[in-house]
């Protein structure tokens, strides 16, 4: 660990960031800017989501417990859900759920000691910093009747896209 710090240290102070950067390029066309300073996380929209809004959520991580036949709860974290504001009650409009993770829980979910993916598909990394990784599942906007749902695919990849950091597991 203690190596791979001063290697980044080293690119750094030398204008290297390549797989050392936790800071995004800002992604053409997408000009309204969240920020999250709690879990510094930034993530950008474009102007057709001016007056969006932000709710959060929260998601569990399970386990099966053989001996008790029961499922239990390992872990628990925060659900960032950024929502159109053309989204109505009586017309949904699809939203940008971003799950967030500390780097154990992450850890925790791909190695298969706790669950945090619920019924059906799998969290895919987004991008991380150093002590958060931040994803989304990947049946998100799996309802193609909802108006949005490609446009929300596509802001996903292009902030995905502004990253440089690797994933920290591949899919």
């Amino acid at each position: 660990m203690k190596s791979k710090l001063i290697l980044c240290l080293v690119l750094v102070l030398s204008g290297g960031l390549f797989g050392c950067s936790t800071t995004q390029n800002h992604p053409s066309g997408l000009p309204i800017r969240y920020h999250n300073t709690q879990y510094d996380f930034t993530f950008y929209l474009p102007e057709s989501w001016k007056g969006y809004s932000v709710l959060t959520d929260q998601w569990e991580g399970i386990t099966y417990l053989e001996k008790e036949d029961k499922d239990a709860v390992l872990a628990r974290g925060p659900i960032i859900l950024l929502r159109n504001p053309q989204w109505k009650t009586n017309k949904p409009y699809q939203d940008i759920p971003i799950y967030i993770f500390t780097r154990q829980q992450w850890d925790d979910d791909k190695s298969g000691k706790l669950s945090a993916e619920g019924a059906g598909g799998i969290i895919y990394e987004l991008w991380h910093n150093d002590k958060y990784v931040f994803g989304i599942h990947s049946r998100f906007n799996a309802n193609d009747s909802v108006p949005g749902w490609d446009e929300a695919q596509n802001i996903v990849n292009t902030n995905t896209a502004a990253h440089s950091e690797p994933h920290l597991h591949d899919i």
